[in-house]
């Protein structure tokens, strides 16, 4: 009886790990060098017409891992003195460096992005500003609302042109003590993500203390933001 030779079939073969960790480190790389692009991309996106706060959500994905950058470097550092770490400890201090300053570089020119999207917002609003001190010119008092002043003075309450801040906030009254003596007083709730209270203050007087309202004040243009 003949019996038939079996060649054994060797399994396949899991791509090589030199390929996988090259694949690995430079999917890291890019993600640390985006963060150069999303943070004025989210700030940018949050000031326009057609904008929305979700991308300002996502900044976490950047600051939890830059906290752990930040932390990781020491141990890297140390990681250099052993030989069979220091492949490896010199890659990963690397990728921490090139990740903390892409983050910082970003922020930077995010903070940038979005004071250059409220001084927009500051010279939209003139017509608005316009119109309430001509009300009050005409009326002795400031008015009681926004909807005052249409139509005569303005043909609808305008938009701040912010879709992720759309909505001016009015203060008459009250504003004398709240806002520093000033007769009428403006402001928009700009949080800039994450959990804060930011906003933009408009006062006729131009009187804006350098802190106060739950942070510190930048003048941009003839408002204030305040930075919670």
């Amino acid at each position: 009886m003949q019996t038939e030779l079996q060649i054994p079939i060797p399994p396949p073969r899991s791509p090589p790990r030199v390929l996988s960790d090259k694949r690995e480190k430079i999917q890291l790389i890019t993600f640390a060098l985006s963060a150069i692009v999303y943070f004025p991309f989210s700030q940018w996106i949050s000031t326009t017409r057609v904008g929305t706060m979700f991308f300002l959500w996502g900044q976490m994905a950047y600051l939890f891992p830059l906290l752990i950058a930040f932390l990781a470097i020491p141990f890297q550092i140390l990681g250099l003195i052993l030989e069979q770490t220091r492949r490896q400890s010199f890659f990963w201090l690397m990728l921490c460096l090139l990740f903390v300053i892409s983050c910082i570089t970003g922020i930077i020119l995010g903070q940038k992005v979005r004071t250059a999207g409220m001084r927009a917002f500051a010279q939209r609003s003139r017509p608005l500003i316009a119109a309430i001190e001509q009300y009050r010119r005409d009326h002795s008092a400031p008015p009681r609302s926004l909807d005052d002043l249409v139509p005569d003075y303005l043909p609808q309450v305008p938009s701040t042109g912010m879709m992720a801040y759309p909505e001016y906030h009015y203060y008459a009254g009250e504003a004398k003590i709240a806002y520093a003596g000033n007769p009428w007083a403006l402001s928009v709730a700009t949080p800039s993500g994450g959990i804060n209270f930011d906003q933009i203050l408009y006062f006729p007087n131009q009187n804006y203390p350098a802190t106060g309202y739950g942070g510190s004040l930048q003048p941009i243009d003839d408002w204030a933001y305040v930075h919670e």
